[in-house]
């Protein structure tokens, strides 16, 4: 994955590429489980949980997504581009710009 940077409008912005459904163990946690046995952390309230497994629905994406899509992301904005334009990574950054600028922002969703 290579990770780019350019400035538009004086804006610092990084683009990288995302392909889902490239990891072959299909599992993306590694290492130790990070829930704690300390009595202190334990919840000891109703589950509220309606299913066990509360990671969602994994490898679900959308049509125009499913072959990839690049990420554009300034400090306080990220855009989107599907598809991955051929050769990206050696464009030039007024070419990045340019696809920055087609690119779909990105609405982040609130927990409440």
């Amino acid at each position: 994955m290579a990770l780019r940077g350019f400035q538009q409008a004086g804006v610092l912005w990084q683009v990288w590429s995302v392909i889902p459904g490239t990891r072959k163990d299909g599992e993306r946690r590694r290492g130790r489980d990070r829930r704690s046995p300390d009595p202190v952390f334990l919840f000891r309230g109703a589950d509220r949980r309606k299913a066990a497994d509360r990671r969602g629905a994994a490898g679900t994406v959308s049509a125009a997504f499913a072959a990839g899509w690049l990420v554009f992301q300034a400090p306080h904005e990220r855009r989107r581009l599907a598809p991955i334009p051929a050769g990206w990574e050696t464009l030039s950054s007024d070419d990045l710009a340019r696809l920055c600028e087609r690119a779909t922002p990105v609405h982040r969703v609130s927990d409440g």
